[in-house]
């Protein structure tokens, strides 16, 4: 049996294109992958705390806190299409931890970023239950 060394080299390189646009997405830019460690005032925060990530004010991935410790994915933005689906580069990402006030803000990039959240405030309490609960001790 022989082969023919073009059509073998060529799907070779069909096969890695096809492979390369699966992990990539379709614009061909790797995740934004924000990942560290959440503290409040130098502790850690408790798990199962929810991290947000945030472009213009519209959530893009959550994750949550194990052992202080958060990693997101964050999709690429596809630029052939209209609709906003990720990051572009240079654009600015929110990071907010829910129960806490504050946010941490970086640049995206394609690959791993290291990105420590250090709060130091809480959020701020519903009005309805602080007055239900000063009614308490009337």
């Amino acid at each position: 049996m022989v082969f023919r060394t073009g059509w073998t080299v060529y799907l070779l390189v069909f096969i890695c294109i096809l492979l390369s646009s699966e992990v990539t997405g379709q614009s061909g830019v790797m995740p934004c992958k924000a990942y560290g460690t959440v503290k409040y005032k130098g502790n850690s925060v408790p798990d199962e705390c929810e991290v947000k990530a945030l472009i213009q004010g519209t959530e893009y991935a959550n994750t949550k806190v194990t052992q202080s410790n958060y990693y997101l994915s964050i999709p690429a933005d596809d630029l052939s299409t209209q609709k906003k689906e990720g990051w572009v580069q240079d654009e600015y990402i929110t990071l907010k931890v829910e129960g806490y006030s504050g946010v941490t803000l970086f640049k995206a990039k394609s690959g791993d970023t290291n990105i420590n959240i250090n709060l130091t405030t809480m959020g701020v309490l519903n009005l309805t239950t602080w007055g239900k609960i000063k009614a308490l001790f009337k």
